[in-house]
């Protein structure tokens, strides 16, 4: 008698929880396949170098192709749009109609190699950061110190925070040498952000 109770109490468990795997459908059940992990679809690290420097004078089909191109590119294929960005930092350099004063520009080498220091430079899509520094004020701190840049902010820990209007700085370099000077009007963000408490952006 105590084995036959004993063999029914395991059959009702047994279909007590085969009832509940039928009823219950899996975390995912009805819902899309998780995509794949594969190539990227967007850099987020210096700003503007798609839109400003990959084919800006290019039919827009050929230009936004290439942009894909970049974009989705995987780091060891970033050296191939090294041509792409020189190619385009001549046009910046001469915005203030004084050629050869862009960063890193060498106006004694021949035109076709006066830009390749730079373009070199920004297809390596990086931010330099210096972790052991707890000052964190200035965009393209590192790289500005480590190519030996005059006035270069020495001690700080460089990347991009925030708060740092990284725009004016990017445009500043590729027109005048300089990290300030070129203004897109545009001088802070209508919220404030944090660069201490996480996620750091303010809510939209």
């Amino acid at each position: 008698m105590h084995t036959r109770a004993c063999s029914i109490l395991a059959m009702s468990l047994f279909s007590m929880l085969s009832g509940c795997a039928a009823h219950n459908p899996g975390p995912r059940e009805g819902l899309p396949p998780r995509p794949r992990l594969g190539a990227p679809v967007d850099r987020i690290g210096r700003p503007l170098t798609a839109n400003a420097l990959i084919g800006p004078l290019a039919p827009d089909d050929v230009s936004d192709r290439r942009k894909e191109e970049y974009n989705h590119a995987p780091p060891s294929d970033w050296p191939r749009f090294t041509a792409d960005i020189q190619l385009t930092l001549g046009l910046y350099d001469g915005l203030d109609r004084q050629c050869g004063n862009q960063w890193l520009a060498n106006p004694q080498a021949a035109p076709a190699m006066r830009y390749q220091p730079l373009a070199k430079v920004l297809a390596d899509d990086r931010l330099w950061v210096d972790s052991r520094s707890t000052v964190c004020t200035r965009f393209l701190a590192v790289e500005l110190t480590a190519l030996e840049t005059p006035g270069a902010p020495g001690g700080d820990c460089g990347g991009r925070t925030p708060l740092q209007d990284a725009n004016d700085v990017f445009r500043s370099l590729l027109t005048l040498g300089r990290t300030s000077g070129v203004d897109d009007g545009v001088s802070e963000d209508d919220h404030v952000h944090s660069t201490a408490e996480f996620p750091f952006l303010a809510a939209p």
